[in-house]
């Protein structure tokens, strides 16, 4: 387990498949009504506390849940009170002593770096705050990467993205498999603050 203390009330978490084994977690089924999840996080929360100084066990706190490559996940536990006014009304609502959204590494393939810029402005303006990452790609074009919500969605009774108006700019690139390629062929032009710096340009 990596533990990335971000700020006072933001902290990332990465574990790893054999992480996931020892807390009995599993990305398909992580859920913050199960008991076990909870008792699971809360083994986390306890660690990074006693490794990094982060407390969440005095309020409430907000966790995404990101699958990562070879069955591990990314986890952002931001304290709530921080983040409150940016929350969904839905995740606010809940009496749980934290409230959790699943969420997924999206992969976009763009054909102009004209077209990133106008879709980094708005995901600035939509209040993004996670890491993102812009790949020049050895086949021309530019891979934006960033860290997306899935929504429940009434049309398939399944879940989309809640950034879905990136598919206006750009083609979803699918799977982990595509993000190692991208890493390993593409030229990396920013690897962890590319939303915020090209809403800038």
């Amino acid at each position: 387990m990596e533990l990335i203390l971000i700020s006072d009330t933001k902290l990332k978490v990465m574990l790893s498949a054999s992480d996931m084994q020892k807390y009995e977690l599993d990305n398909d089924t992580i859920d913050y009504d199960n008991t076990e999840t909870r008792r699971a996080f809360w083994q986390i929360l306890d660690e990074a506390k006693h490794k990094t100084g982060f407390d969440a066990a005095s309020e409430k706190v907000f966790i995404q849940v990101y699958p990562s490559r070879g069955g591990g996940c990314e986890m952002y536990v931001t304290k709530l009170g921080a983040l409150s006014s940016a929350l969904p009304e839905d995740a606010l609502s809940r009496k749980t002593s934290f409230s959790m959204l699943r969420g997924r590494i999206g992969i976009y393939h763009f054909e102009s770096v004209e077209d990133v810029i106008t879709v980094c402005k708005k995901l600035k303006k939509l209040g993004y705050m996670l890491e993102s990452g812009l790949y020049y790609s050895d086949s021309g074009g530019y891979d934006l990467v960033i860290h997306e919500r899935l929504q429940n969605s009434i049309m398939n009774s399944g879940f989309i993205s809640e950034y879905s108006f990136i598919e206006e700019y750009a083609k979803r690139r699918h799977g982990m498999i595509e993000l190692a390629y991208i890493k390993e062929h593409g030229k990396c032009i920013e690897e962890c603050r590319a939303v915020e710096k090209l809403a800038e340009l």
